[in-house]
């Protein structure tokens, strides 16, 4: 008796809104633009891949070092797109591995942001007065990547949380077979 009362009492509250459902649509729609941007990106180094000039190693391994990021990070946004849309069909298999890629995507983010904060450290080291101008506009730019990466990281943190709670789970749906 107890226990049906707490089941019901959760899908009860399971049919309020949810943020973790809004922040799965905006994962989803972010990660759609950031793979139509790598899309692009990518079309773009393959073309400068075709007209470079034979002999150029070296601009060749780096333009297949491009291309190989791109393509790395088309696949992961794929795989965010995919188990957003699994969350979003509330299939329970999707809830696990939206889990794990909101934790993946923490981790990422903070290394990046570390990298962001030294580069900002290094741009403050500059003495030149002519070139910190200059690098006046590529500081903004870093400072927003910074702030936006610090937001994210405990957002994404509650999102794999939300995705563990009990009133969660029960609003997907089992695996049929």
């Amino acid at each position: 008796m107890l226990i049906s009362r707490f089941d019901s009492d959760l899908r009860r509250k399971s049919y309020s809104f949810a943020w973790w459902r809004a922040l799965t649509w905006v994962m989803l729609l972010l990660a759609g633009f950031l793979g139509a941007q790598y899309i692009r990106h990518a079309q773009k180094v393959w073309q400068a891949l075709q007209n470079l000039p034979v002999g150029s190693d070296e601009g060749a391994t780096m333009l297949h070092t491009m291309l190989g990021w791109d393509l790395g990070y088309l696949a992961a946004a794929l795989v965010v797109i995919v188990a957003c849309a699994g969350c979003i069909l509330r299939q329970s298999w999707a809830r696990a591995v939206l889990r794990t890629v909101a934790l993946l995507l923490c981790v990422w983010l903070a290394y990046r942001g570390m990298l962001l904060w030294h580069q900002w450290s290094m741009l403050d080291h500059v003495n030149n007065m002519a070139v910190q101008q200059q690098l006046g506009d590529f500081k903004r730019p870093l400072l927003i990547a910074m702030a936006l990466q610090a937001i994210a990281v405990p957002v994404l943190l509650w999102l794999a949380w939300q995705l563990g709670q009990p009133a969660v789970r029960l609003q997907f749906r089992p695996r049929s077979g």
